[in-house]
């Protein structure tokens, strides 16, 4: 039996709970971009328009309609009984602006987006867009790419060669942020890579609009590092120039923040406190209670594949159970992703 039956089933029997009564909790959905519906991307980290804009009928169906995430943590410290529901975005995409606002619009809803505010300003493309692009823009079929010690085989005249060669490479790229800019160079060059790759996030006056509709705008550092690798005062300086950022950009409140990876160490935390914010979160898989730690909150993925059932289609209960943490005991792990 597949895991997506065994969900199926599973949410069968995870229903009909009251969310508007019991203790108070609250559920922060990661999530990346909203792709067009069709499109399939080498590192397809997002959902299609259809599939959110469904998350979103199914959350307001079931009383569940998202809120930005201070809203949802001003709830809990209150008291409030019940279960509420945060959609947060990460790194600040155009396709936030131009397919998932005016979802949450037509829904009655609201979110939170934390931007990648130094890549923004330079209209610099993320480390895994410029990884992505060498693997499906690159000149030469087949190379071997030396990193250091370590020899990768890349194959990426097939689309099979090409997901097989993300998922060896990826790892890799999980390094300081010169190792990492040294890796990418050596991928390119082996690949014949012309050109940089283009910078998909928005703009500023594109994010703009999600300030001016009314939705939470929160940082997620200046360049996107792998916080843990830097010392403590250079881990500041990305947290705390990013809100300063998005305040001159946007002239928005800045509260919140979000690690990028989820990655994160208790120097990390220091550091966020230290640069003002109010909370910050994670990746770590979970729910938001009252006692949740300020700056390292749970999030919880809500991908495409955990929405569709075994028909193929869209599974507006195994969407509320993924929701409601109802197969968190199925899979013993904790959400890492971008």
């Amino acid at each position: 039996m597949s895991g997506r039956t065994l969900r199926w089933l599973l949410s069968w029997t995870a229903g009909g709970r009251s969310h508007a009564r019991g203790p108070a909790r609250l559920t922060i959905v990661r999530h990346h971009r909203v792709f067009a519906d069709g499109e399939r991307r080498l590192y397809h980290l997002g959902v299609g328009a259809t599939t959110f804009a469904r998350q979103l009928a199914a959350c307001v169906r079931a009383g569940l309609t998202p809120v930005p995430v201070l809203e949802g943590l001003a709830r809990l410290l209150r008291g409030d009984p019940g279960h509420a529901v945060a959609f947060s975005f990460d790194d600040g995409y155009a396709d936030n602006v131009t397919r998932a606002l005016p979802l949450l619009q037509q829904h009655g809803a609201r979110g939170t987006f934390y931007l990648a505010a130094g890549l923004m300003d330079t209209r610099t493309a993320p480390w895994w867009d410029v990884l992505e692009h060498a693997l499906e823009h690159g000149r030469t079929a087949r190379a071997v790419v030396r990193l250091g010690s370590l020899e990768v085989s890349v194959e990426r005249d097939t689309p099979s060669g090409r997901r097989a060669a993300l998922a060896a490479l990826l790892p890799l790229l999980r390094v300081a942020p010169e190792e990492q800019r040294s890796r990418l160079d050596a991928v390119r060059t082996a690949l014949g890579v012309a050109g940089p790759a283009p910078c998909e996030l928005a703009d500023w006056p594109l994010a703009g609009r999600l300030a001016e509709a009314g939705m939470e705008v929160g940082a997620h550092t200046l360049t996107h590092p792998f916080l843990s690798l830097l010392p403590p005062g250079e881990q500041q300086r990305e947290l705390a120039d990013s809100a300063a950022l998005v305040r001159a950009r946007l002239g928005a409140e800045v509260s919140g923040a979000a690690y990028p990876n989820g990655d994160h160490d208790a120097r990390t935390i220091e550091a966020a406190r230290a640069a003002g914010f109010a909370y910050a979160v994670s990746t770590k898989a979970g729910d938001c209670s009252a006692a949740s730690p300020a700056f390292a909150l749970p999030r919880r993925a809500l991908p495409e594949g955990a929405c569709i059932g075994p028909g193929g289609r869209f599974s507006e209960r195994m969407t509320l159970a993924e929701l409601d943490g109802a197969f968190d005991r199925l899979r013993g792990r904790a959400d890492v992703a971008s």
